[in-house]
């Protein structure tokens, strides 16, 4: 009889061995959950947001960071309609924006500077027009200086671009300038095609972020202070700016995690391998 019960015990015994070791199997072979961060926004934005997601997700492979663009207010409203968790701007958010969504806590996550520089075709500035006043170019987009050579540049009429209505850039470049409208003949909706309009034209001006100057599009200073790294942290140079990732409320979880990285040293790296000023 007390063997049989040794027997029993044992078997007893065997069988809570086996289920706690089976346990510690399946913990051990469990993978951390997967999390999804998605950002939509400004165009200025986008290119750090894209490279600081690849980056991220070298860190933290099981979750995943998704990035579009759209615009500045593209990405205020779709954090505040819950379609994007990062809302990237290249502004600041509008009283408008805040009294149209009273619910929405729109946090502020300030991650880089930048300027709007004006660029102009190569042929133009090589002719001589290399600076102009804030008047000039208000005179330009509201159709009071037509010609060139108003501004000691060729016989020839300017070709005016802008940025497409809900673009931050163009906003920060209305609001400084001191425009209501333009009458620019042709409206982009990305920096990159703001440049390349200009740089494929002999006689075109336009406007885009630091970052798009190289010598097909060269800026123009503004009453003798040309865009650069010093003016703009500064504050001389007269077209600036910051960017911004909003969320809606204080960034936690994985968004925190994201936020923090951009903010970090490798971020802020990736802030001005783009051509664009940190913060730290």
């Amino acid at each position: 009889m007390k063997k049989q019960n040794v027997i029993i015990s044992l078997v007893i015994g065997l069988a809570i061995i086996s289920v706690l070791f089976s346990g510690c199997i399946d913990n051990n072979n469990e993978e951390s959950p997967s999390e999804n961060v998605t950002i939509k926004g400004s165009s200025t934005v986008l290119p750090i947001a894209t490279l600081a997601a690849e980056a991220f997700m070298e860190l933290y492979p099981n979750i995943t960071v998704s990035v579009a663009g759209g615009g500045s207010s593209v990405g205020i409203r779709s954090v505040a309609t819950g379609e994007a968790d990062i809302g990237d701007a290249s502004r600041e958010v509008k009283q408008s924006e805040i009294e149209e969504y009273p619910e929405i806590t729109f946090y502020d996550n300030k991650v880089a500077l930048d300027g709007v520089a004006i660029l102009v075709s190569k042929a133009i500035y090589d002719a001589g027009v290399t600076d102009i006043t804030m008047e000039q170019l208000r005179g330009i987009y509201n159709g009071t200086i037509t010609q060139w050579d108003e501004l000691g540049g060729p016989t020839e009429e300017i070709f005016i671009n802008e940025r497409e209505e809900g673009s931050g850039t163009r906003d920060t470049f209305m609001e400084l300038v001191g425009l209501e409208e333009t009458v620019a003949d042709s409206a982009h909706s990305a920096n990159s095609q703001v440049k390349q309009a200009v740089g494929g034209s002999e006689v075109g001006i336009g406007y885009a972020g630091l970052g798009f100057i190289d010598d097909t599009t060269p800026a123009l200073a503004i009453d003798s202070i040309a865009p650069s790294e010093a003016t703009i942290t500064s504050g001389d140079y007269p077209i600036s700016r910051s960017l911004h990732m909003y969320t809606n409320g204080q960034p936690t979880g994985a968004v925190k995690l994201f936020i923090d990285f951009v903010l970090g040293e490798e971020g802020q790296d990736i802030v001005a391998e783009e051509g664009f000023i940190t913060i730290n």
